[in-house]
């Protein structure tokens, strides 16, 4: 889909956004969520602290947006909108790119979702705004595929979630060194077993 340029009005208001994400994001992998306050949030975004509230309602809406630009700033563009025709490639790229978010991310992820999840409210409010958005993007492209009988007529929600947590368990015992085994094993071994893995499943081979 064609997207109209930001003018510079609009473009100085995203790099100001994007500024306060980041700041948020470092504060609240130090501090946690609930601990983490927007006065500090300003400080690490080299900002005054009511900048912040005009363009976040709430310490809520700050940390649903951050979660969504790093969680999702490369799936809308280019990988969704123009996949490869080619299913496996498809999904080569889309477990690297999940790789590569994990290692630059997680860091700052692991200890906010941790506390997220002790949060029912927080907790169902990601998964509304941030998870089950991007995960229905996953799903539209296995139900395309049912659709034009290249997938056998499965689940799509259920194999989008087994693809996630195939993918995060798998990356978090890789990146983590928990089990030494997977020394032996390179990223894009694992990527491959994988791909292999649910391509086998959703097209119904032995």
């Amino acid at each position: 889909m064609f997207k109209a340029p930001l003018d510079f009005k609009e473009q100085m208001a995203e790099a100001r956004r994007t500024q306060i994400l980041i700041g948020a994001a470092q504060v609240f992998a130090q501090k946690g969520y609930h601990k983490a306050t927007t006065k500090e949030i300003a400080q690490a975004a080299g900002i005054a602290e009511g900048t912040i509230y005009n363009y976040f309602d709430t310490k809520r809406d700050l940390l649903l947006a951050m979660v969504e630009m790093v969680a999702t700033h490369s799936l809308r563009e280019g990988l969704f909108e123009n996949p490869p025709e080619d299913p496996a490639e498809f999904l080569r790229l889309l477990l690297r790119d999940r790789v590569r978010f994990l290692q630059e991310y997680g860091p700052v992820m692991a200890p906010l979702l941790a506390e997220v999840f002790l949060d029912t409210d927080l907790r169902q409010a990601l998964h509304d705004h941030v998870f089950r958005p991007t995960s229905a993007l996953l799903e539209n492209y296995f139900e395309r595929h049912i659709a034009l009988k290249n997938f056998r007529p499965v689940s799509s929600l259920v194999v989008t979630r087994a693809l996630m947590g195939a993918i995060l368990l798998n990356s978090a015992f890789k990146l983590g060194q928990i089990d030494e085994r997977y020394e032996a094993i390179s990223i894009d071994e694992m990527i491959e077993e994988l791909v292999n893995l649910i391509l086998k499943g959703v097209s119904g081979e032995a």
